[in-house]
């Protein structure tokens, strides 16, 4: 009897083995009795509602909500804590239900950095700019050392847009802004009036790149942000790619690879399924990524990171957060949900 105790409660305090395809093994906290820890999964705070847009469909549950996941509960009344993260703000929510699931720090601002592209992409699906109009590149500026452009470039839109969110240019992000006839301050002006439509409370922007640490946001408004442009067809489909070739009007060829590197990782794998994701990083961020993946057995959850202390860690940390929700958590439907993009 005092042996089955004894492995009762080593089990509760387990560390999980290295997870396929991972950099580090991810380590659980401590599990602690339902008592002790009653707030782990919460009530939404609010229901926001989405604008409706010609390419939008809303994740937010409408009148009747979906059924929200309930934790697992040892034999011994005991449930994990978490994930252990050196990330300072974490999130996640289930898309389905609006349920928080886990939060760290969710509500404190901090700076995108580059997940501010998911803002500019979002402003400019709506400028109605066709796909095909050729800019002519002028103003270039710091990629984060790839350069993928020179002035006078020639370049459509549409790649314009790819490099943008699979190679997180900021010269793509500013040209795409200029495509759209907008002033740089009426462009910010969208971008935050969309923001206060998503009921991103606690975000600002001021530029459409990341580059400035003012670009402010929590970890709990970026899941939003998220979750609606996930279901934008034309932003999720171009976040799935690994890389692409740019190809110039006068011929000239460049690969632009993703800055994500969950690509090709267990966790875009049967039974997992990635929905979306978008890197970020600036010196006073820290190592940013937001990722919206669902398993077969769950409904999609939205998962948010900022600043870990690595780019590898960032990743390592998306994948063992999303890995813990799913194993910690039963979703009473145990329908997979990713067709709602």
């Amino acid at each position: 009897m005092r042996e089955r105790i004894a492995s009762a409660i080593i089990a509760s305090f387990i560390v999980f083995a290295a997870l396929p395809g991972t950099l580090l093994a991810p380590t659980v906290l401590a599990s602690t009795s339902l008592t002790q820890e009653p707030s782990l999964a919460k009530e939404p705070r609010t229901k926001n509602q989405f604008p409706s847009t010609p390419f939008f469909i809303a994740s937010l549950p409408a009148a009747k909500p979906a059924a929200k996941p309930q934790k697992k509960i040892g034999a011994d009344g005991r449930e994990s804590l978490g994930v252990k993260t050196t990330a300072s703000h974490v999130y996640v929510v289930d898309n389905a239900s609006n349920t928080e699931l886990y939060g760290l720090r969710e509500n404190e601002q901090v700076p995108l950095a580059s997940i501010t592209k998911l803002m500019t992409a979002r402003v400019f699906r709506s400028s109605g700019v066709p796909w095909d109009k050729v800019v002519t590149m002028s103003g270039v500026v710091s990629d984060g050392g790839t350069a993928y452009f020179a002035n006078n470039d020639q370049v459509t839109v549409r790649d314009l847009w790819r490099t943008m969110l699979v190679g997180s240019s900021n010269t793509a992000a500013l040209t795409l802004a200029r495509a759209t006839g907008l002033s740089p301050d009426d462009f910010v002006a969208e971008m935050n009036a969309n923001a206060a439509g998503l009921g991103m409370k606690d975000t600002h922007f001021t530029e459409p790149t990341g580059l400035d640490e003012k670009n402010v946001s929590t970890s709990y408004d970026i899941s939003l942000l998220a979750r609606a442009d996930f279901n934008d067809p034309e932003i999720a489909s171009t976040v799935a790619v690994p890389y692409f070739d740019l190809v110039k009007v006068a011929g000239a060829r460049q690969r632009v690879v993703s800055t994500d590197k969950l690509l090709g990782s267990f966790i875009t794998k049967a039974p997992y399924t990635m929905l979306g994701g978008k890197t970020g990083f600036i010196n006073e961020s820290g190592y940013n990524i937001v990722i919206s993946v669902t398993r077969a057995d769950a409904s999609p959850i939205t998962v948010v990171i900022l600043g870990a202390a690595s780019n590898d860690l960032r990743f390592q940390e998306a994948k063992s957060v999303a890995y813990w929700t799913f194993e910690n958590f039963i979703w009473p439907s145990h329908r997979l949900t990713a067709a709602t993009r």
